[in-house]
């Protein structure tokens, strides 16, 4: 199947249609432990008064609810979980900021993470665990090195 051939699904609903097409409506009802009529109204419009909100618009509800309360570490943690049968994980986008003054306060910035991942995997700590502070490591690592960018940049000119 060509690109231009795979279904295009960009709306929850839409997700669940194809899913409900792909998978079967007899193993979204066991997954969901719904009825045949419920998965139909998951896989509807909301343009249509039947249907009702699905599982992943109330996943992403939940999310906002708790990215609200400042749980963003809760739902990077949540989606990761969702990402893993497709060997994926989930990375901010954008350029790292520098939260440091200086090059020289963001490169001992690093060491309390990478301290910090050192000693998780000296526990024998779970590898998701493991993982989100190998990614915290990365991110201060790399605000370390935007920085160093920006202080070569003003100091000695554009890189070519």
């Amino acid at each position: 199947m060509s690109e231009s051939d795979k279904p295009r699904a960009v709306e929850s609903w839409e997700i669940m249609l194809l899913s409900r097409d792909k998978v079967g409506a007899t193993e979204l009802q066991k997954i969901f432990s719904r009825g045949q009529t419920q998965i139909n109204r998951y896989c509807m419009s909301p343009l249509c008064g039947d249907a009702q909100r699905n599982p992943l618009d109330r996943l992403r509800l939940m999310f906002e609810k708790l990215v609200e309360n400042g749980e963003d570490e809760l739902v990077r943690a949540s989606l990761n979980i969702l990402a893993e049968c497709i060997d994926c994980r989930v990375k901010p986008l954008g350029k790292p900021r520098p939260d440091k003054d200086t090059v020289e306060e963001e490169c001992l910035d690093d060491y309390p993470e990478l301290t910090e991942l050192d000693r998780l995997i000296g526990r024998r700590e779970h590898p998701r665990v493991v993982q989100r502070q190998a990614e915290r490591v990365k991110q201060e690592v790399d605000e370390t090195l935007v920085s160093y960018l920006e202080l070569w940049n003003r100091k000695y000119g554009t890189l070519r």
